[in-house]
C-alpha cells in the first residue's frame, strides 16, 4: 500500500492512522462541502459559534474514522458512517481535533505551515492585473 502512516497517542492510548485514499480525499471534500454552516450574519452568535463546533467536530470524526477504518471496508459506506458515529462517541473533541490535522497532514490537505512563515509566495504573482 502507498499511503502513508504515523501514529497518533493521546491519553496513553494509541492508533494508527494512515493519509486519505484518492477515492476517500474526494468524499471527505463532498461531504464537506455539503455541510458547510449557513451565513452567520443573521444567526444568533451562539447558535452561529454551536454549528461551527459541530460541523468541525463532524468533520474531524469524519477523516478519523476514514483513516481507521480497515481497509476491506473503506468503500462501505454504512459501515464508514456506523464508525463515524461510534468515534463522535466515544472520542473527546480535543483528540479529534488533533487526529484530524494529523491525518489532514498526511493527506496534503493542510498547507505546509513553514512555506507560510518563509513568505516563498509573493502576492502579487497571484494579481490577475500584474503587468
Amino acid at each position: 500500500m502507498f499511503l502513508k502512516k504515523d501514529k497518533f497517542t493521546h491519553n496513553g492510548e494509541t492508533i494508527e492512522l494512515r493519509e486519505l485514499s484518492a477515492l476517500q480525499r474526494i468524499e471527505y471534500l463532498e461531504y464537506a462541502a455539503d455541510n458547510q454552516v449557513a451565513d452567520h450574519d443573521s444567526t444568533d452568535p451562539m447558535v452561529y459559534i454551536a454549528a461551527i463546533n459541530k460541523m468541525d467536530i463532524k468533520l474531524s470524526a469524519l477523516v478519523v474514522s476514514m483513516s481507521t477504518i480497515p481497509l476491506d471496508k473503506v468503500t462501505d459506506r454504512d459501515a464508514l458512517m456506523a464508525m463515524h458515529q461510534q468515534v463522535m462517541t466515544s472520542w473527546p473533541a480535543g483528540a479529534l481535533t488533533e487526529a484530524g490535522k494529523k491525518v489532514m497532514a498526511l493527506s496534503g490537505l493542510l498547507a505546509d505551515p513553514s512555506s507560510a512563515e518563509e513568505g516563498d509566495d509573493d502576492p502579487s504573482e497571484y494579481d490577475a492585473g500584474k503587468s
